[in-house]
């Protein structure tokens, strides 16, 4: 699939992933919010995936010498990372949760996850453009 379409899709679909599984781990640690010696969880993703993008090795692999590459890097090795915040404590019990912290993450993600979406579909309905023809 990535050799036909550009990477647009397959970066965008591990954002949307990304952002699915921050949603989870927000949920989680709003139900833990009074839970004692919960330590909440955080997802790391978009550090991974700029480091990726921003390597300093761009040159273009192809079997000809005037032949431009048409194969996108990899994105396999750029992962979803889900840690626990373990070094700080907000309450007496132990818990790090800041209730009113996670419900702005979750308003954030929310928005991220809606645009991301937005940005997929208007990918889809440029390629279904070119298939029709117009």
């Amino acid at each position: 699939m990535q050799g036909f379409f550009n990477t647009n899709f397959s970066t965008l679909k591990m954002a949307m992933d990304a952002s699915s599984v921050r949603h989870q781990v927000i949920a989680q640690n709003i139900a833990n919010s009074e839970t004692p010696n919960y330590k909440r969880l955080e997802v790391r993703f978009e550090d991974e995936l700029k480091k990726h993008l921003h390597k300093k090795d761009l040159s273009l692999k192809t079997p000809h010498p005037k032949h431009i590459s048409n194969h996108p890097q990899s994105l396999d090795h750029v992962s979803i990372q889900v840690s626990r915040v373990v070094e700080t404590t907000i309450t007496n019990d132990e818990n790090n949760v800041d209730l009113d912290r996670e419900m702005a993450l979750m308003a954030y993600n929310t928005i991220r996850y809606q645009t991301l979406s937005r940005l997929m579909e208007a990918n889809i309905g440029r390629y279904y453009t070119v298939m029709r023809g117009a």
